[in-house]
């Protein structure tokens, strides 16, 4: 068994990690699978087969209960639970995945740091953000990770297209250690604005950030 993490998520809610480390069949055998969702993994490629399977899986051990909740999307993609009033949010990266679930909309993400992202960083990092990244290159590229991560959560969390990460969404109050800490977000568009709470920490080699919207 590879539940790597799990962590308790204000309000009501979870987070958790899994290494995959299992063969497909681990979690076929596991899960009791319909025919809808066997028709889905039909069309997946076996690293996307595992990625589908392990989120299902860990989102099922989260609940702790013996039947399954079905996952589905609704009709913008969204991972939805099935007759449940938590919202969900699933995320990958490398060999792992991570799953989150909450009764306030939320969102995930699991990046493994990459130095690619600070090339990439002017599509998704405004002027306003830009002030929180440090001079130090090595401490600047986790900076990134996490603007990047949050907006990724936020955009999870909204759950609908055509968003501009620099235009639509910002991230504040980032705090200055890149090891953990939290920070502010807030999207505004099409006359839809929410903010949210911002957990972020760096595990091993991996950049987690998680976003619940405030009420």
């Amino acid at each position: 068994m590879s539940l790597h993490y799990i962590q308790s998520v204000q309000p009501s809610g979870l987070f958790a990690v899994w290494d995959n480390t299992e063969p497909i069949s681990y979690f076929e055998d596991r899960l009791d699978l319909n025919i809808g969702e066997k028709e889905v993994l039909e069309n997946f490629s076996e690293r996307k087969r595992l990625e589908w399977l392990s989120s299902r899986y860990l989102l099922h051990i989260m609940t702790g209960s013996k039947s399954r909740t079905l996952c589905t999307k609704d009709e913008h993609g969204k991972p939805i639970l099935t007759n449940s009033e938590y919202h969900i949010s699933l995320s990958h990266s490398a060999d792992r995945t991570a799953v989150i679930a909450s009764k306030r909309p939320v969102g995930i993400d699991i990046q493994k740091v990459v130095s690619k992202i600070g090339r990439i960083a002017r599509k998704f990092c405004n002027e306003q953000e830009q002030k929180y990244v440090p001079l130090d290159e090595d401490q600047a590229l986790l900076f990134y990770h996490i603007i990047w991560g949050a907006k990724e959560c936020i955009y999870k969390s909204y759950g609908k297209r055509k968003v501009d990460f620099r235009g639509h969404m910002t991230i504040s109050n980032i705090e200055k250690n890149v090891n953990y800490g939290s920070a502010k977000g807030k999207i505004d568009i099409n006359d839809f604005v929410a903010t949210y709470d911002i957990e972020y920490q760096l595990m091993e080699d991996y950049m987690i950030v998680t976003s619940v919207e405030i009420e």
